[in-house]
């Protein structure tokens, strides 16, 4: 968390509250946030600029600023934005704090792994190649059943492991991933390049159709994610593998159950997924 249906809303609604408004002061709380470049030179570097749009790739927020330059937030497992008023006190968990014309803008990490870049064109961050090197999200044209069966047909890693890869889907995580496969009756255990074609079909379908309703109500607050007027999202109420182990299925009533893969906890229904 957040994945993409997440950083879509924040996206959506922070877009037409922040364009077009200028970054007066920038308040840097916690200096190990700012990934690139350093955290005076970062401040200085927007200061007086204007946001002049606000944009989203996979699980990245970005705000995009004069010449060029665009500030690009990874969010990680617990950020936030919120909007709060110009002479607010920051949040406690406040990182980062844009201050605008009659606004200002919070980042807010409870454990501090989210991350903050400021990227130009003659200064690009090393250590941001993941945001380089992202394949097609789900809700692509580009991403189609020959796409996903090109990425997929000679690997035996688990379906799973793949679907969790960002250049492969991105923008994809934990939760969205098992929706997907149960969706699309596919065991996450599989053994990717077992995987038939019409099966990679209905996968690809499932990842669209599962990633476009989670946008539609606003994100899954299952944990630390809330929106940025701090109410939560609705898919959590719609999720019929992620965190219901234990429970009976909604479809056939088998018990739902927890595998680890890849360290990562997995969900599914051993009856209706082969």
């Amino acid at each position: 968390m957040p994945e993409l249906p997440e950083v879509e809303t924040i996206a959506r609604e922070l877009r037409p509250k922040i364009r077009g408004k200028t970054i007066t002061n920038c308040i840097v709380l916690r200096p190990d946030v700012i990934a690139h470049p350093k955290p005076q030179q970062f401040c200085n570097a927007i200061v007086g600029d204007k946001i002049q749009e606000v944009s989203r790739r996979a699980k990245y927020l970005i705000l995009h600023l004069g010449d060029e330059k665009k500030l690009v937030f990874h969010l990680r497992l617990s950020g936030t934005m919120v909007i709060g008023p110009s002479h607010s006190e920051p949040h406690r968990f406040s990182r980062l704090v844009l201050v605008l014309n009659d606004c200002q803008l919070l980042f807010n990490e409870p454990r501090v792994l989210g991350r903050v870049y400021l990227i130009r064109a003659d200064d690009i961050p090393p250590n941001l190649k993941g945001f380089y090197n992202l394949g097609c999200e789900p809700i692509s044209d580009d991403f189609t059943a020959d796409y996903l069966k090109t990425k997929i047909k000679h690997r035996k890693a688990r379906i799973k492991s793949l679907l969790l890869d960002q250049n492969i889907c991105a923008g994809m995580g934990n939760i969205y991933s098992d929706e997907a496969l149960f969706r699309a009756g596919i065991r996450p255990l599989r053994r990717a390049n077992r995987i038939t074609l019409k099966e990679i079909s209905k996968l690809t379908k499932a990842l669209r159709d599962i990633i476009t309703e989670g946008i539609l109500n606003f994100g899954t607050s299952v944990s630390d994610y809330t929106r940025t007027n701090g109410k939560n999202g609705n898919f959590q109420n719609f999720l019929c593998v992620y965190g219901r182990e234990g429970e009976p299925c909604r479809k056939c009533g088998t018990l739902i159950v927890l595998k680890k893969i890849g360290n990562r906890g997995t969900r599914y229904c051993p009856k209706c997924q082969r």
